[in-house]
């Protein structure tokens, strides 16, 4: 049995109220663990919220942005790692992301693998602090683990994965049955270019035709490299951004409905008006009132 462990950071952090990370993916699966305060995730335009004990498993290549969602501090530990493992693969990459509530990781050994992995790092934090007389006045603390100490890493990070395993499935006992999709880090960097040039101008978006020349692609692999990462078309996707918008539009502006029309790139008021309702079974009028209402 050979299997190759890559971990490309562990950390403990503690971020303060209205802090927040803008949108990033990374080409390694993520786990993330909160230890105190919550978490407000966007992740490919969904929205999660990560309560006190709760973890959330992010799948490789998932765009995503974070906020404390609490007046207080938060803090948490978090983990970037793959491992070259067909099965483990089947298992952590069936979604964009799973959450794994409270309640079910109480029940999982998580919290005594993440306690010793915490209590090795303010070892080695106290240890360099005698090398490093500076070191208590750093933001962010770079640690360079001996041997033995990586050893140590590896070990409880192979376990934390194990358990994580053993949750997803009490948590979809289907998983096992569903298709999973796995993606390049070619695949995950074309699809968040895709994604970047939609999102830039919603009032002229350029073609995925356009976009697919620039990358020096066919418009049927540019199109199935997107649905591939995202799990929807770039025409679906960018109907989803101009719906956010229009809904922020007319719920935060005073602009006229033509003026929300022109700015979403609709060729008329009567074309928005048929697609937001199709999108929403109201007219923008009519969830205007709404909204205003409450």
């Amino acid at each position: 049995m050979t299997q190759t462990l890559q971990i490309s950071g562990c950390h403990f952090g503690i971020k303060p109220k209205h802090w927040s990370f803008p949108k990033h993916h990374h080409h390694l699966y993520e786990l993330l663990y909160c230890m105190s305060g919550g978490a407000q995730h966007d992740i490919n335009n969904q929205q999660a919220e990560l309560q006190e004990g709760d973890w959330i498993l992010l799948k490789s290549g998932v765009n995503h942005s974070v906020a404390n969602a609490l007046p207080t501090p938060y803090s948490f530990f978090n983990i970037h790692f793959d491992l070259d493992d067909h099965d483990i693969h089947h298992h952590l990459g069936g979604s964009a992301f799973r959450i794994i509530p409270k309640r079910y990781a109480e029940e999982s050994k998580l919290d005594s693998y993440v306690a010793s992995l915490e209590e090795l790092m303010q070892h080695e934090i106290v240890r360099n602090a005698s090398i490093d007389a500076d070191i208590s006045m750093r933001n962010k603390i770079e640690l360079s683990l001996p041997l033995q100490e990586r050893l140590h890493l590896h070990i409880n990070a192979l376990l934390i994965i194990q358990e994580i395993l053993l949750l997803l499935d009490r948590l979809n006992a289907d998983v096992d049955a569903q298709a999973v999709v796995l993606t390049s880090a070619y695949e995950t960097d074309i699809a968040h270019t895709v994604e970047a040039r939609l999102s830039a101008d919603l009032a002229a978006p350029p073609s995925i035709a356009t976009i697919a020349k620039e990358l020096n692609i066919s418009r049927s692999q540019c199109s199935r490299i997107f649905s591939k990462v995202y799990g929807i078309s770039p025409r679906q996707y960018l109907s989803r951004l101009q719906l956010r918008r229009a809904k922020e539009l007319l719920t935060t502006s005073n602009l006229s409905i033509q003026a929300i029309a022109d700015r979403l790139g609709f060729s008329s008021v009567h074309h928005f008006s048929r697609q937001f309702r199709r999108w929403t079974s109201v007219s923008p009028n009519q969830y205007r009132r709404g909204i205003s209402s409450h």
